[in-house]
């Protein structure tokens, strides 16, 4: 596995390790590449696995690099 790879799993199992399962999360993501937007309100579940596929992306075509992702964390979404 390309060390690219590998960085951007490594970001996300520490996002999931972080999340506390007992409590269910209103938080929602933005997906940031090369400063554009190009997923936007994604639940957690969401999230994960489309930076699992960006992941798996990048090991086989080198693209987009870790380093031009960005997550913006949207907190306590539709919390009233």
């Amino acid at each position: 596995m390309k060390f690219g790879a590998i960085h951007v799993l490594e970001l996300v199992t520490k996002r999931q390790e972080l999340f506390d399962m007992t409590n269910k999360s209103h938080d929602l993501y933005n997906i940031y590449c090369k400063g554009r937007k190009i997923y936007s309100h994604l639940t957690e579940e969401e999230y994960f696995n489309i930076m699992d596929d960006l992941s798996i992306e990048y090991y086989q075509t080198g693209s987009p690099s870790p380093d031009e992702i960005y997550t913006e964390i949207v907190e306590n979404y539709g919390k009233v």
